[in-house]
């Protein structure tokens, strides 16, 4: 049975922009809430000495992760969560919700085992919610794997940090408008990401782009003739101090500083996804070494 979070979780998406109304009312193949389209996670980390545990785990198919695991030689403690989707990808009518709380002094690394592939959709359309809850000194690395957007694909996600003193977070993903090596480019019907960090109840960012199939005429101005775009937020009071330590090699990209000087908000473009995963480490790793002192190490996760 899910649990009323999850399910106060799943009908509050919040935010939904205008543009998915027209394919509220239409009923998939399979309804709406019905077994196996709506995907719950809940999960808790607790610091104990030197080590985050993950104490609470509560999953819904086709949400599914692996236990945490400790196979990081430069932080021992430190668990490492991977999200899996047994199903292969996203349909229509699928609604994600995903909640993620790391008590006091906790920390945790979560991604994913594979790409976010949403398929086509004639009917409805997919939606994933992410609350994340970081008390006070806990530290995410949430690095979750390129969405990618196939023919005729309707997607809305929004991602919201809730945050306290002393907490920091990483959060960094790629968007892939279609199945490139396969022709397929730009050909999906909308898409829609939201992310929000709220301190003590009180809004400090709201970040949100919208792109649709009518965009692929105006690409030049948009994404510069760039095929691939990254997003990452290095929230932390040590963020600013490291703005000029950004290497972004071979793709085109900048920052800018968070309200209250509270971190940066970091994007780049590129036609090879290859070199954005490599900005997308090099992001990691300058979170890592600021923060903890530690290097990431080479866990083949790139």
């Amino acid at each position: 049975m899910i649990s009323q979070a999850s399910h106060d979780l799943i009908q509050d998406l919040g935010g939904l922009p205008s543009a998915f109304t027209q394919y509220e009312a239409q009923q998939t193949r399979l309804a709406v809430g019905s077994a196996g389209k709506n995907a719950v996670a809940e999960l808790t980390f607790t610091k104990f000495g030197d080590k985050t545990c993950l104490t609470d785990l509560y999953t819904v198919l086709p949400a599914k992760i692996l236990r945490e695991l400790y196979y990081d030689a430069n932080l021992p403690g430190l668990p490492y969560v991977l999200f899996s989707n047994p199903t292969g990808g996203i349909v229509q009518g699928d609604r994600y919700a995903y909640k993620i709380r790391l008590k006091e002094g906790a920390e945790a690394v979560i991604t994913d085992t594979t790409a976010t592939k949403v398929y086509k959709m004639d009917l409805n359309y997919a939606s994933k919610q992410v609350d994340v809850y970081l008390e006070k000194d806990s530290r995410l690395e949430f690095l979750p794997r390129e969405t990618m957007l196939f023919a005729d694909s309707r997607w809305h996600q929004k991602v919201a940090f809730h945050v306290t003193d002393g907490s920091k977070f990483l959060y960094s993903e790629i968007f892939c408008p279609g199945r490139i090596e396969r022709g397929e480019f730009w050909e999906f019907e909308i898409y829609s990401s939201k992310l929000n960090v709220e301190k003590d109840g009180k809004l400090e960012l709201n970040e949100s782009s919208t792109f649709t199939r009518k965009d692929k005429e105006a690409l030049d101005i948009i994404f510069g003739g760039n095929k691939f775009y990254l997003k990452a937020y290095w929230y932390s009071d040590k963020a600013l101090q490291a703005k000029k330590k950004i290497d972004f090699g071979k793709v085109f990209g900048g920052t800018s500083e968070m309200p209250k000087n509270s971190g940066l908000a970091i994007k780049a473009l590129s036609n090879d996804l290859i070199d954005l995963k490599q900005m997308q480490l090099r992001i990691w790793k300058g979170f890592r070494e600021t923060e903890t002192g530690m290097e990431v190490p080479d866990l083949r996760i790139y």
